[in-house]
């Protein structure tokens, strides 16, 4: 597997296929400082499996991070012994054009790991990620969605495996039974009234998260009585805009930043015991931290502008979609949502089923088997 750079959300599942006995299993990757996702070190899996099936490519970047070249990727293109080669599915890694060209005139399977299609392409864009897509024979995605919409653009179906994403699961699952019986006034002392519904965000504070669509619909609901609480979990750059927005929510300590955040057993007690989890812009991997910790997820509905994970949400069941950049709608939905699901331990439940079944590095492994072994996809 040839990868842009090691996300340390990724370690369990790494280490799952350095473990698996099946297949001989190895990765090269690359480092960047500046894409803000904590990253593993080299040693932290070399040390703890004694393997040396691991190396280091050199990142370069160009235009502003806009292009990337892996020096070293041209190297193990020539000379690697694969009878398989994972890329990173992303057109601005230049090397990987040159990489995935040489590995098919050697006789080696590529596939691609990534997003896919999005929907959301003008036909100039289109064309040169279909151009890209076609120098693999498979696909790896995170979503039945982008399966679906690359199978419209003839791409075959039994060469598009839907792999899609996890965090550190292990713990997660662990945690959940260690939070059993939390309250919210233990968690959240800070909260005038915490036993009130707890709206919770957590990730950065981008403006891609339209965060203050959040403040204004949690001022509207509390405007002649409060009748919520919102935690935001992280920092960022819109952080001192959303502390103006929510000012009075400051002073009557109903709204409460918590800055950023690094210990999930931290980050567990809060998603545990809140109500829910919203996120008016994208969602990524916010949506499978909060349901593996039981909290339901909202997010805005046009996935053609959404990450691939927010489709581990079952509209009604373990969270809802608004419409997008519509405020009332939010607010409604989310006044609808703490209405009708006060059966918080049954909400739990079911926030739990689709990680338990989908988004966990076992169900991933699953997936790399029938690739290696070039079985057909299970979905």
């Amino acid at each position: 597997m040839l990868t842009n750079i090691a996300p340390f959300y990724r370690k369990q599942l790494w280490l799952g296929l350095l473990r698996k006995a099946s297949f001989n299993c190895s990765f090269a990757y690359g480092e960047s400082r500046t894409l803000g996702i904590p990253q593993m070190h080299l040693n932290d899996i070399e040390n703890l499996l004694e393997t040396k099936r691991i190396q280091n490519v050199r990142n370069i970047w160009f235009k502003k991070k806009a292009l990337l070249w892996q020096s070293g990727a041209f190297r193990i293109a020539l000379e690697g012994n694969y009878s398989v080669i994972v890329f990173l599915g992303e057109c601005y890694c230049l090397s990987t054009w040159l990489s995935a060209i040489i590995f098919r005139l050697r006789g080696v399977r590529v596939v691609f790991w990534g997003h896919g299609i999005y929907g959301n392409e003008s036909k100039l864009k289109l064309l040169f990620r279909k151009t890209f897509y076609r120098l693999a024979h498979q696909h790896l995605l995170y979503e039945r969605r982008a399966k679906l919409l690359m199978t419209q653009l003839d791409f075959k179906p039994s060469d598009l495996y839907v792999v899609f994403n996890s965090l550190d699961y292990d713990k997660h699952k662990s945690l959940r039974n260690k939070f059993k019986g939390l309250t919210k006034n233990k968690v959240y002392p800070f909260l005038s009234n915490p036993n009130l519904p707890i709206l919770v965000f957590i990730g950065r504070l981008t403006s891609a998260k339209k965060l203050d669509m959040l403040l204004h619909v949690a001022n509207s609901m509390n405007d002649d009585k409060i009748s919520v609480n919102l935690v935001l979990i992280g920092d960022g750059p819109e952080r001192s805009q959303l502390e103006s927005i929510g000012h009075q929510g400051l002073v009557e300590k109903w709204l409460h930043f918590e800055g950023a955040c690094y210990s999930e057993e931290e980050i567990g007690k809060y998603l545990s015991v809140a109500d829910l989890c919203v996120s008016p812009g994208n969602v990524g991997l916010t949506a499978i931290h909060s349901l593996s910790f039981g909290t339901p997820v909202c997010t805005h509905d046009n996935l053609a502008n959404q990450m691939p994970e927010a489709e581990a949400i079952i509209d009604g069941y373990n969270g809802f979609y608004f419409k997008e950049n519509d405020l009332y709608d939010l607010e409604s939905g989310i006044k609808y949502w703490l209405a009708t699901n006060t059966q918080r331990d049954q909400v739990r439940t079911r926030c739990f089923e689709v990680i338990d079944k989908y988004y966990n590095p076992d169900y991933q492994l699953t997936v790399f088997n029938r690739v290696v072994n070039n079985e057909p996809p299970e979905l």
